[in-house]
């Protein structure tokens, strides 16, 4: 399956077409996309446009509305994000967009003028992946916008015109009516240079994201970065690892100047701890460790926004996900049938042990939780609030039995450093 993102202008309609030309000759089911992002007057109109168009063309269409949020960055980094955002939740294989020739120019030159790296000057890749999950596809990157409007007329296509298009304050707009044609004119066949250099680098890209991943297979075990070993790299190697892990996290794209600086305080700061602050989350270093947490995982897991989530305990559990894991000692099936909450931990929480009573902070410490995560560790209590089991590690002896459950939540093994 493939779906093509449609905006109703030129390039996407007559991608979509070209692929209702083709569906039946290559058994494809196509569907379309439409990202209504609410920025200009016309969005509802354009949206109506390619309802009418798919309805026209017997093509399935899912019409998303976003809102951007610029959030410090251009307002069409912020778009664009949203826009891929959308495309990571197609049921398809593949996502069809229809960026060409002359958009592969404009992402090029724009990296240039920007001071981008490999990544950046690489432009548009053909076939991208994203999230691990969907396909990104550009098929139309070796046509140029001319042939577009040909096979556009050919057909006689209605397409809609964006007006922002036009508006040269924009440096995409800029280069393309002002900028590159006075490159043209000087140098006819600049496309076609800038189209071998955009080769030359994406192959340059492809081998340095093998010797990054190889390294990454290494020191990088269940999201977490072995910082002795990280150390063993050329700073150069050290700062892409970096990059890889911000990447993989889910945490955005890093500075060259707060990566350059991050990789200067790993390596001098030994088993020390430190924080890195990225636009979709933080990194932090402890115990030689690296570890990535989103700015949204809260929100995600209803117990750590300091709610209390309250019912009978193998519901709460299971429905919040926690696994319960036959463990040498954990809660009873008796014990989790009872009423009981999940909750983040308090500083004056215990649990009981094989001797005495024990801080469920001071367990926390113990079993080396690194310490931005102990204040939203989760704990199991029973109807009176009183601490049963701490999630992960450890059932109280008042209330466990041998062979029992411990609850678990799979995504914080990993900060464990020491189990119980």
């Amino acid at each position: 399956m493939v779906e093509v993102g449609l905006s109703g202008g030129l390039d996407s309609v007559v991608l979509l077409h070209m692929l209702r030309q083709l569906r039946e000759r290559l058994s494809l089911t196509v569907t379309a996309v439409h990202v209504h992002h609410g920025l200009q007057e016309q969005a509802d109109e354009w949206a109506v446009f390619c309802e009418e168009l798919c309805q026209k063309w017997d093509i399935p269409l899912r019409i998303e509305y976003v809102t951007v949020e610029t959030k410090g960055r251009g307002i069409e980094a912020a778009a664009r994000e949203q826009r891929y955002q959308v495309f990571s939740r197609s049921k398809a294989n593949r996502v069809a967009l229809a960026h060409h020739r002359d958009d592969q120019v404009e992402t090029f030159m724009l990296g240039v003028l920007r001071g981008g790296g490999l990544r950046s000057l690489s432009a548009m890749p053909e076939l991208r992946l994203l999230d691990g999950k969907v396909c990104l596809w550009r098929p139309l990157l070796s046509f140029d916008r001319e042939e577009l409007k040909a096979y556009a007329r050919a057909y006689n296509l209605a397409f809609i015109e964006d007006p922002s298009n036009q508006d040269s304050s924009l440096l995409r707009n800029w280069l393309r009516h002002h900028g590159l044609p006075l490159w043209r004119e000087r140098i006819p066949n600049i496309d076609k240079h800038i189209g071998s250099s955009v080769a030359c680098l994406q192959d340059e890209l492809a081998v340095l994201q093998e010797v990054v991943a190889e390294d990454a297979d290494r020191m990088l075990h269940e999201e977490v970065l072995d910082l002795d070993l990280w150390r063993y790299l050329s700073p150069a190697r050290r700062r892409q690892q970096l990059l890889y892990f911000a990447a993989k996290q889910g945490l955005g794209t890093p500075t060259a100047i707060s990566v350059s600086a991050f990789e200067e305080t790993l390596s001098r700061i030994g088993s020390g701890s430190a924080e890195w602050a990225l636009p979709k989350g933080k990194a932090y270093a402890y115990r030689n460790r690296l570890f990535g947490m989103r700015d949204d995982w809260l929100s995600e897991n209803a117990w750590g926004l300091d709610n209390k989530i309250c019912g009978r305990l193998n519901d709460i559990l299971t429905n919040n996900g926690f696994t319960l894991q036959h463990n040498s000692f954990g809660l009873s099936e008796e014990m989790l049938r009872q009423v009981g909450m999940i909750r983040v931990v308090n500083t004056d929480d215990s649990l009981n042990l094989t001797v005495g009573r024990k801080s469920v902070w001071k367990i926390l410490q113990e079993c080396r939780v690194p310490p931005f995560l102990r204040p939203y560790w989760p704990i199991v209590t029973d109807s009176e609030n009183r601490c049963i089991a701490i999630a992960n590690i450890w059932v109280s002896v008042h209330d466990g039995v041998a062979g029992g459950s411990l609850p678990v939540f799979k995504k914080f093994n990993r900060f464990v450093l020491e189990p119980k």
